[in-house]
């Protein structure tokens, strides 16, 4: 019986588009990049064999001999729908300037940026050759050597929601402070004299700004009682109930994100307390995840979309040579306050 043979067929390159098209390997280049003077009959036909062969440049090579290969590697945590909204806003600004991401997602919480793993994930990004860096910290205190190689390569740098605040990136975010003094107002407006405050980890910016913000109205108020409680997301509920079962129960609570709000509502079920009645919420945020809470969550709302335009912006701005100051810049967006179901006025007498 005979052995019959597979085929392989010849991956389509550019000689193969030029012997087709019956010219030179420097027609079909310059036919195919646009670069170059190419009679307009040849370069169709060049590009009639191109397509039925299926060739597609290599743009990578050209590009690393110039220097640029319009790519911005992206490193994000694994998570949350705001996130994916940042990306979406760095993607489509780049594919607009037809800029290309690489987006490699990392871990969260202390250290986790000074890992190993991910300092790993950093050089391959510039072993890809990227032209510059979009980072959303996971953690913030890395300092400036942490990112040597980048600046060696003199890679521009843009921080997302999170400074870097002991390096020289560039940073896009929201306005935390603003949105915590946002919360303190709105709140004292409706008579609250007892809150309480749930923030997140001491070492994340976007929760010691928002309380920095939200204390700097209450400060000195001497007929308010006041506290902060700090939380991790795994225990949040937990504390939540501690605080709605104790003595002294506030009358309105700020938690720092939706999601610890989210752990507010059901430790305020728990305790048998209304939501927009026996109790006032806020969140921070207008996370997607909590759309579905009812009574219908009183937030902060952040232009998540917004911030990562912004950030593609920053960095194109210094791979189109618009900025030439080393000097770090910022954009931070103002949030917009959005009242909805979960707070009332409660009285002062």
């Amino acid at each position: 019986m005979p052995v019959l043979k597979r085929s392989i067929a010849r991956k389509p390159n550019i000689r193969l588009v030029a012997e087709g098209a019956g010219v030179s390997l420097i027609t079909a280049s310059r036919a195919i990049s646009g670069r170059g003077i190419v009679a307009e009959a040849t370069r169709k036909r060049v590009l009639a064999v191109a397509q039925r062969l299926k060739y597609r440049p290599n743009r990578l090579v050209p590009a690393i001999m110039g220097g640029r290969t319009r790519t911005v590697g992206v490193m994000v945590p694994i998570g949350s729908w705001f996130q994916a909204q940042v990306i979406r806003g760095i993607h489509d600004t780049l594919s607009e300037q037809a800029y290309l991401s690489i987006v490699h997602f990392h871990g969260n919480g202390p250290g986790a940026l000074r890992d190993n793993e991910e300092l790993k994930f950093v050089h391959r990004l510039i072993e890809h050759r990227v032209d510059g860096l979009i980072f959303f910290p996971s953690d913030e205190s890395v300092p400036q050597n942490y990112l040597k190689e980048v600046w060696e390569r003199a890679l521009p740098l843009v921080a997302v929601d999170r400074r870097l605040a002991r390096t020289n990136a560039d940073f896009s975010g929201t306005d935390d402070a603003a949105g915590g003094r946002m919360v303190a107002e709105y709140l004292l407006s409706l008579g609250h004299r007892r809150i309480t405050q749930i923030t997140g980890e001491p070492w994340v910016s976007t929760y010691v700004d928002r309380r920095r913000g939200f204390e700097e109205v209450i400060r000195g108020r001497n007929d308010v009682a006041y506290r902060c409680v700090e939380c991790a997301k795994s225990d949040c509920e937990a504390i939540a109930r501690d605080i709605l079962t104790g003595p002294h129960r506030p009358t309105a609570i700020f938690a720092a994100s939706d999601k610890m709000a989210i752990h507010v509502y059901a430790a305020a079920e728990v305790a048998g307390l209304r939501v927009g009645s026996d109790l006032s919420v806020v969140g921070f945020a207008d996370l997607i995840e909590a759309h579905g809470l009812r009574p219908r969550l009183t937030t902060v709302r952040q232009d998540a979309t917004a911030i990562g335009a912004n950030a593609a912006r920053l960095l194109l701005d210094r791979l189109e040579a618009r900025v030439s100051s080393n000097t770090p810049r910022a954009i931070q967006l103002m949030p917009e306050f959005v009242i909805r179901d979960s707070c009332a006025s409660v009285s002062l007498t």
